[in-house]
C-alpha cells in the first residue's frame, strides 16, 4: 500500500475512532453525527455539529500544526493530501488527494440539516501578531482546557454561564512559544469576578479588559507576558441585523420629489377637468335647459348707503 494512501486511512481511523462521539472533547465541542462520503478518488469525513461555533473548534482541532491556509473556504487548512475546513456547523476532512471547488460545492449541497450560526467575537480579540500558525484551540469547557490548557484544570471559569475562549501559542522572542488564554464573559462584572479565580493559580499574568480575561500561561517570563498581555484590548461591537442599503442616499428624495410632482400635476388636471365639464354643464342649461338668469350669478346688491 502507498504512503500517501495509509497515511489517509490512518487518519480517518483516528477521527472516527479515537475521536469518536464518546470522547469527552467531541461531546463538548457539540458533534451530533459523522458520516463517510466517497468522491472519486477522494474520502470525506462529515462532522455535523450543533451549531457553527463547535464546528469552528472542531475544526482547529482537527487541522494539523504543519497546515497551511487553502482557498477551498474562508478557515480551511491543506497538509499534503488532507484538507481540513468548515462550512456552517459540518466540519469537512477531505483525504486522498486535493480537492476542487467543484467537489466542495457537491458535498456541501448534499449534507443534510446544515447551517449558518454567527461566530463567536472571541476570535476577534486574538492577537494576530506573532501568532504561530495552526496553534489556536477553542475552549468550551473543561474537556477542552484539560486538553489544551492542563495549567488552568479545576479552576472554575464561568462556562456554565456562556463563556468561551480561545488559546494559542505566541514567539515573543528565543526560546519556546509563550501560551496566551483568552475568555470572553457575556459582563465585566462576571469577568471581573473570574479574573480573581484566575490570578489565585497564575499571579500576575493575569488581565481583565471589558468583557475579556486574559492569562499567560506558564513557564513565560514577567516581561513576555506583560508584552503580550499588553496586546489584549477589548473594543466593543454594535452589530446592526438589517444589512445597508447599497443605493444613492440623494436617489430616495428624488424620486419623492418626483411623485410631488406628479401627483400634484394630477390633482391639477383633475380639478381642470372638474370646472370645465361643470362650466359646459352650466352653457348647455342656459342655451337648451331652464337656466333662468337669475341664476347664472348671485349678486348681493351692496349699496353705499
Amino acid at each position: 500500500m502507498p504512503r500517501s494512501c495509509g497515511l489517509a486511512l490512518l487518519a480517518i481511523l483516528l477521527a472516527t475512532s479515537l475521536f469518536g462521539g464518546d470522547d469527552p472533547l467531541w461531546s463538548e465541542y457539540g458533534l451530533a453525527h459523522t458520516d463517510t462520503i466517497h468522491r472519486g478518488r477522494l474520502t470525506v469525513t462529515a462532522y455535523r455539529m450543533k451549531d457553527s461555533t463547535g464546528a469552528l473548534a472542531a475544526w482547529e482541532w482537527l487541522r494539523s500544526p504543519q497546515s497551511r491556509p487553502c482557498s477551498l473556504a474562508s478557515f480551511c487548512t491543506k497538509d499534503k493530501d488532507r484538507t481540513v475546513l468548515f462550512d456552517g456547523n459540518y466540519v469537512l476532512v477531505f483525504t486522498g488527494g486535493n480537492p476542487r471547488k467543484t467537489d466542495l460545492d457537491a458535498v456541501i449541497n448534499g449534507l443534510p440539516d446544515r447551517h449558518d450560526t454567527q461566530l463567536p467575537p472571541v476570535l476577534t480579540f486574538l492577537p494576530r501578531n506573532e501568532l504561530v500558525p495552526g496553534s489556536a484551540r477553542y475552549l468550551l469547557g473543561s474537556a477542552s482546557v484539560d486538553a489544551f490548557a492542563p495549567e488552568l484544570r479545576g479552576v472554575n471559569l464561568g462556562f456554565n454561564v456562556g463563556t468561551e475562549g480561545q488559546v494559542a501559542s505566541y514567539k515573543t522572542g528565543a526560546g519556546q512559544p509563550v501560551r496566551l488564554v483568552v475568555l470572553d464573559y457575556p459582563t465585566p462584572d462576571m469577568a471581573r469576578q473570574y479574573e480573581k479565580a484566575v490570578s489565585k493559580v497564575l499571579g500576575g499574568s493575569v488581565k481583565r479588559s471589558g468583557v475579556l480575561v486574559a492569562a499567560v500561561l506558564p513557564p513565560a517570563s514577567n516581561d513576555q507576558a506583560t508584552a503580550l498581555l499588553s496586546r489584549v484590548q477589548y473594543e466593543a461591537r454594535i452589530v446592526w441585523n438589517d444589512e445597508p442599503s447599497s443605493t444613492n442616499p440623494i436617489k430616495p428624495m428624488y424620486e419623492l420629489l418626483l411623485s410631488i410632482i406628479y401627483l400634484s400635476c394630477l390633482l391639477s388636471a383633475l380639478a381642470l377637468a372638474a370646472g370645465l365639464v361643470y362650466a359646459g354643464m352650466r352653457v348647455y342649461r342656459r342655451r337648451y335647459g331652464n337656466l333662468e338668469g337669475e341664476e347664472a350669478m348671485t349678486t348681493l346688491h351692496l349699496t353705499g348707503d
